[in-house]
């Protein structure tokens, strides 16, 4: 058994402690993830500023942000997988008693490569596993398509959840981007069956625009909450109003 777990070490096969405890579904093997609760999100919070990790009691701790923000050289992502004790114990102080998590929003990009799409979609459900066990959170299942071959895998283990959420900040601005994100909502709603609601985090101030965006989704009957975030206020107070 010591033998066994030296070569794990060695290998660098630490996420093996966070996949074994779940089945692995598709093409690629993406962990299983469920969400079987449907909380009131009425705040979301950034990962860089814990000092509105309590804004409200139903505030959501998000990673809509850079990547090099939160998952530099000392990111959780690291600290999972060559099994730092220091950077994992900084994250579980950090996120102490948060309520509750959106799965961090490790970006896909259209025009990279497939299989680090792939790969980034993997750190974040076993980042969204590690959170699971390391804290007291509820951990709330992401939505990320950049295309169409990410679209055949991104639902991959999460058919079971009541509640999703999605990023719109990018796609607003975006045309392109646009047409592929309500192909991903129409998706998702389809092939979700015990969906429920979703969480929308974007930065305009102007909600019917959002639900404009989600409206197949609201037409299948689907919650759709759009809580407040620092950026959203800032752009409402500056009279943004896309």
């Amino acid at each position: 058994m010591r033998r066994k777990k030296n070569l794990k070490k060695l290998l660098n096969l630490g996420i093996l402690d966070y996949t074994n405890i779940t089945t692995k579904i598709g093409d690629y093997d993406m962990p299983y993830v469920n969400c079987g609760i449907v909380p009131k999100i009425d705040f979301l919070a950034n990962y860089s500023n814990p000092g509105s990790y309590f804004k409200t009691q139903n505030t959501a701790v998000s990673f809509f942000q850079y990547d090099s923000v939160f998952d530099g050289l000392y990111g959780l992502w690291n600290g999972i997988y060559y099994g730092v004790k220091d950077i994992l114990d900084f994250y579980k102080e950090r996120f102490k008693s948060v309520r509750y998590f959106i799965a961090p929003d490790y970006s896909k990009c259209g025009d990279s490569l497939e299989g680090d799409n792939i790969h980034r979609q993997l750190r974040m459900r076993i980042t969204a596993i590690w959170l699971t066990m390391n804290t007291d959170g509820v951990v709330i299942p992401l939505v990320s398509c950049a295309n169409a071959l990410s679209k055949s895998y991104m639902l991959d283990g999460m058919g079971d959840c009541k509640i999703v959420a999605f990023n719109a900040k990018g796609p607003m601005g975006n045309p392109s981007q646009m047409v592929i994100f309500k192909d991903a909502i129409k998706h998702t709603v389809d092939h979700l069956l015990n969906l429920e609601s979703i969480v929308v985090y974007s930065s305009s101030p102007n909600k019917d625009k959002v639900n404009e965006i989600f409206q197949y989704a609201i037409s299948k009957g689907i919650d759709i909450q759009i809580p407040e975030n620092t950026l959203q206020i800032r752009n409402k107070l500056k009279g943004v109003r896309e």
